[in-house]
């Protein structure tokens, strides 16, 4: 799954934004779609803090994707 870290800011990073999960996808995929995804119960994310902006593990994000096939 190396391809899906292209588009990343910083690909090695561990946490990235809801909007950087949007690039994760071919076409890409807005943020509102992905918030409607996660109030609806389908993408089921734990955000982290830091600062006052949420991120959210790369690895779950991964994961959740797998889980629903959705890529």
């Amino acid at each position: 799954m190396k391809w899906l870290h292209e588009g990343l800011i910083n690909p090695e990073a561990e946490y990235i934004s809801l909007k950087e999960i949007g690039k994760l996808f071919s076409p890409p995929i807005s943020q509102v779609s992905l918030w409607k995804w996660k109030k609806q119960g389908e993408f089921k994310l734990t955000p982290y803090l830091f600062g006052n902006k949420k991120f959210y593990k790369l690895k779950e994000v991964l994961d959740e994707i797998e889980r629903h096939k959705i890529l």
